[in-house]
């Protein structure tokens, strides 16, 4: 067989002048050979119209999230195998699970002690904080900071109290329910759980939950208040989905004005598929902390996706995370299979085929003179692989490198008629052939 050569079509020294051709439209740091090529124009601070903050952080709240998925009941040896693999990937804070849902306080410890014999330092967090109570358990379980979640609709909050219980039972909750009636009442009901929370020595997290509701002056007095009491992280939370990237922004800018020395951070969801958007606009807006989750995971349109966040920091706008990017991938497979809902096969960073430009022949040919041009990320950099097919748009070249590949010796005047009869089976099928219909082609033809 007439072997193919490494560059079937062009001369060793045409492909250094076009490799030096390229080389003129990169910048150091936008272009990181074998990881990515992106637009040097991410990096500026005048097209971004905003300035990260020097360190971010992804907080990944899976085990939280997959608890109040439709259709998920993870086993508890499950769950560990998630978490652990969470933990793995770097993260340095995680959420585990929220107050009231009835896990064993030495659950909890169990999970703490296999997230610090993996990382020490990585920060444990709890959500859903309803008494000093709470903060007490944290202590004694290890839990490094709690979240008390709060919504502007403060007239309304009997929907979400434990009214349904007390309805049911026949007792009169209309009486005994005490809840807060404005945003003053209920600033003095989270400000002494914040200063308990310092006395303790548990971060007391507050949180703004359904911001989409929120008027701004609301956002200002609590923000306000909050750095009156030195609250250390003020969240906002959009569970609704109801923010776009720039009101999201907006928000952040009103909280990072009023509570100048407090962490914010922000939890987007992702019913307009903006969630990764939303987070890098509040991050330049002054957000340091990003909440997201394996896969996006969920009840409803899902959270930002941990692999899709973490890279665009990383490569996009060259913020830096400590996610082990590699991991990714693998860590996006294992979720799938513990949680048992696939994402989609061309999801950003982790789809299955996300990577696989089809079989057009020049896309596919440009390979062999540098691999980041139709590909923007090395695929092994998150752990994930590149791929291609014979198609439609495939020509003789293609076919004798997927021959090749496949370790299938024909002369190279067979080449042609293969790839027709590919393209005729493909046809047929109405899909691309797999590797042992491509060799069932080759013996029909060859014979």
């Amino acid at each position: 067989m007439s072997k193919n050569p490494e560059i079937p079509v062009f001369k060793k020294e045409e492909v250094e002048h076009f490799q030096s051709a390229l080389a003129k439209y990169r910048e150091p740091g936008a272009y990181e050979p074998g990881k990515w090529m992106v637009s040097q124009l991410n990096r500026r601070t005048d097209v971004l119209q905003g300035t990260f903050p020097a360190e971010i952080t992804l907080r990944d709240i899976t085990v939280r999230t997959t608890e109040q998925m439709p259709g998920v009941v993870l086993p508890p040896d499950h769950r560990l195998r998630l978490l652990r693999a969470v933990v793995e990937s770097g993260v340095p804070s995680i959420q585990i699970g929220a107050f009231g849902r009835g896990r064993e306080h030495d659950q909890i410890k169990s999970d703490i002690k296999l997230i610090k014999d993996i990382n020490p330092k990585c920060e444990v967090v709890y959500g859903g904080l309803r008494s000093k109570e709470d903060i007490d358990l944290a202590n004694e379980t290890g839990i490094d900071s709690v979240q008390f979640w709060s919504a502007p609709y403060v007239e309304a909050a009997a929907m979400f109290s434990d009214v349904y219980r007390k309805a049911w039972n026949g007792e009169d909750w209309r009486s005994d329910l005490n809840l807060p009636k404005n945003v003053d009442d209920q600033i003095q009901r989270v400000a002494p759980l914040v200063e308990y929370g310092h006395a303790s020595g548990v971060r007391v997290s507050v949180g703004l939950n359904q911001i989409s509701f929120a008027p701004e002056q609301y956002v200002v007095t609590y923000s306000q208040a909050m750095h009156q009491i030195s609250a250390p992280e003020i969240m906002l939370y959009d569970g609704g989905s109801g923010m776009g990237p720039e009101a999201y922004g907006h928000m952040v800018s009103l909280v990072r004005k009023h509570a100048p020395n407090t962490i914010i951070g922000v939890h987007t969801h992702n019913m307009f598929d903006l969630a990764v958007a939303t987070a890098m606009a509040s991050a330049k807006a002054g957000a340091s902390v990003l909440e997201v989750s394996v896969n996006g995971y969920c009840s409803a349109s899902g959270q930002a996706d941990l692999a899709a966040t973490a890279l665009t920091l990383d490569a996009l706008y060259g913020v830096k995370t400590g996610i082990a990017l590699e991991t990714l991938t693998p860590l996006a497979r294992l979720a799938e299979e513990i949680v048992g809902y696939k994402v989609a096969w061309n999801n950003p960073v982790t789809g299955r085929d996300v990577f696989n430009w089809g079989g057009t022949e020049f896309v596919i040919q440009e390979l062999k003179v540098d691999p980041l041009i139709h590909w923007c990320i090395e695929p092994s950099l998150v752990g994930n692989e590149r791929r291609w097919d014979i198609t439609f748009d495939s020509g003789p070249y293609t076919m004798l490198d997927k021959l090749i590949e496949l370790e299938i010796n024909v002369d190279l005047r067979f080449v042609e008629p293969i790839l027709q009869a590919v393209k005729e089976e493909m046809q047929k099928f109405r899909r691309v052939l797999n590797d042992d219909e491509i060799r069932d082609v080759v013996q029909k033809v060859t014979i």
